[in-house]
């Protein structure tokens, strides 16, 4: 078992559809795979939380509608006074740690001719096994 948190889960996720398009040894592909299915997981219990919280925040009209910012129906405007508390704790969510089976992905699995940005690098990182 390894111990990630939400943010690093996240960045997983938000990473994993343009390393899914990498060409990779069948070794990598599979271990990648399986970390998805684990992370997608946690990332599904983070939105949850976070629309939780984004609800608990959110400003509403008289009939009790959220209000979205002037971009429409992309951000909601949240209760005047109350975005340190709403930061706080969204900050909060993403620092839990949460464990996840060790899939022991190593760069060797990835291959010698995969390539990734350091974003993508980045959101792998927890996962690499010494």
């Amino acid at each position: 078992m390894i111990t990630i948190t939400t943010q690093q889960a996240m960045d997983f996720m938000n990473s994993i559809d343009d390393l899914s398009d990498y060409e990779m040894p069948l070794k990598g592909a599979y271990k990648i795979n399986k970390i998805k299915k684990e992370v997608a997981s946690i990332a599904e219990m983070f939105q949850e939380k976070f629309n939780a919280v984004i609800d608990e925040y959110a400003e509403r009209d008289e009939n009790g509608n959220v209000i979205y910012t002037d971009d429409e129906q992309t951000q909601v405007r949240i209760i005047e006074g109350k975005m340190p508390e709403c930061n706080a704790k969204l900050e909060t969510l993403l620092k839990e740690e949460v464990e996840i089976n060790n899939q022991n992905l190593r760069i060797d699995d990835l291959g010698d001719e995969f390539e990734c940005t350091p974003r993508e690098l980045e959101a792998l990182d927890p996962f690499f096994s010494e």
